[in-house]
């Protein structure tokens, strides 16, 4: 039930975002692709799931989509050439690491335990430094700062979640009835974290500073 909440309010937002897309700056319109991506992800694994085929396989995907397109909203909001530079070292070696453990030590029809953690560290690295830089601007106002909600969105939900996809498959042999009941947390995140991507869909592009957050915060 929670799963279906957490789709629900997913497919809410999405179509308050398409609504809006043509007024988006870039970031948030790479978050709607991110959303729109979201919710095939989820038709995909619920058709699965009705046909009893194993799921596995499509979280690993979705798990480089997404850190592919987190870290394009990262680069749109870099904070040097050099900050901007590190993003993408840390996308390729994510991904290169991803693509080995399929051949070694993550199988292919399993989760990510060990790639997986290292998407979601890249995302609280990189978030929060940008979050951090945000906060020491003085012209702006927080709760209508398109970048704060989005970035808090990410890092909150990578934080919440860091242990517990990390611990994934462990869970899965040892105690499923306790991996659904954490599962059950997930899909709160989830929500959680859409709560705040509405709140950056929803912010007034005069009072979000829309032309200055396309680009670096710094000067290159």
């Amino acid at each position: 039930m929670a799963m279906y909440t957490a789709e629900a309010f997913v497919c809410a937002v999405g179509f308050i975002g398409f609504t809006k897309y043509k007024q988006f700056i870039l970031p948030l319109q790479i978050l709607e692709w991110y959303t729109i991506g979201s919710l095939i992800d989820y038709c995909i694994i619920d058709v699965m799931i009705y046909k009893k085929i194993h799921t596995y396989l499509v979280g690993p995907i979705f798990s480089v989509f997404e850190l592919l397109l987190f870290s394009c909203i990262f680069y749109a909001w870099r904070t040097s050439k050099r900050n901007g530079f590190l993003i993408w070292a840390g996308f390729a070696a994510y991904l290169l690491i991803w693509i080995i453990g399929k051949f070694t030590f993550e199988a292919i029809t399993g989760w990510d335990n060990y790639s997986e953690p290292i998407s979601q560290l890249i995302q609280i690295g990189f978030g929060g430094w940008i979050l951090l830089k945000i906060s020491k601007e003085t012209n702006i106002v927080l709760r209508e700062d398109i970048r704060f909600w989005v970035l808090s969105g990410i890092v909150l939900y990578a934080v919440a979640t860091f242990f517990f996809f990390g611990l994934f498959t462990p869970m899965l042999m040892s105690n499923r009835k306790l991996l659904l009941l954490i599962w059950s947390f997930n899909d709160l995140f989830i929500v959680i974290q859409y709560i705040f991507f509405l709140r950056a869909f929803l912010c007034k592009p005069v009072n979000a500073g829309i032309i200055h957050q396309s680009q670096p915060i710094h000067k290159e």
